[in-house]
């Protein structure tokens, strides 16, 4: 009776030594990947939020298109003309 207890105890022990190293394997595993889930759901959202929808962009597109054929063109006949026009706008 007595040796079956203490088989039994060295049973116990020894599954818990094996629970702990498959824990210690696992955790880091674990960590990993929940530290993965959470950088991929922060770069998601300052995708969405600093790369708005297709549909957004091609709506704001189209409007700047609008705008830009409302005003008129300038046409330069010659690249230094074009290169003096530039200077200008930057002063």
């Amino acid at each position: 009776m007595e040796k079956q207890q203490r088989k039994l105890g060295y049973q116990k022990l020894d599954i818990k030594l094996l629970e702990r190293e498959i824990i210690k394997q696992i955790a880091p595993k674990i960590e990993e990947r929940i530290k993965f889930e959470v950088v991929k759901t922060i770069t998601d959202a300052l995708e969405e939020q600093f790369y708005p929808p297709e549909e957004m962009i091609r709506e704001e597109c189209v409007k700047e298109i609008e705008e830009a054929e409302k005003e008129k063109g300038k046409v330069f006949s010659n690249k230094e003309e074009l290169e003096q026009y530039l200077e200008n706008m930057r002063q």
